[in-house]
């Protein structure tokens, strides 16, 4: 067997985090809601281009509560730090940003609503203002 990549995340929430979940992954992060399996349960899936790579599923006892769970984040490849920051602080998202090198890496870092840890991962990019950045 060979293994070409990861090819969806699945998030459980309550019905009642759903909406802010499934915004929070479209307005935040850019991904876009698309067709959907038929499943038992209710949810959405998120894509990127093509691909539905974060799968939300509602459950009324999500299996893996918060601290629970040895998962510790998602990281997503990204570009344009500059717009990333802009949108973070436009909707009061809280971040921390890391700069690695070598390679030459900016990373931010946000909870998504269900407390998910996702990391944005912008290789070859600096930001061009910093004001704001909660490092």
């Amino acid at each position: 067997m060979d293994i070409s990549g990861i090819n969806h995340i699945n998030i459980v929430v309550t019905s009642d985090k759903l909406a802010d979940v499934v915004a929070f992954y479209e307005h935040i992060i850019g991904l876009k809601q698309g067709m959907r399996a038929a499943s038992k349960r209710n949810g959405a899936w998120l894509y990127c281009g093509n691909a539905a790579i974060i799968h939300v599923s509602v459950v009324e006892n999500p299996p893996y509560p918060g601290a629970d769970t040895p998962f510790n984040h998602v990281a997503l490849s990204c570009s344009g730090v500059d717009s990333c920051l802009e949108t973070l602080a436009r909707n009061a998202i809280p971040y921390t940003i890391d700069f690695r090198s070598p390679p030459e890496m900016t990373q931010i870092f946000v909870f998504d609503p269900a407390g998910i840890r996702i990391e944005l991962n912008f290789t070859g990019e600096k930001p061009s203002n910093l004001t704001g950045a909660s490092t």
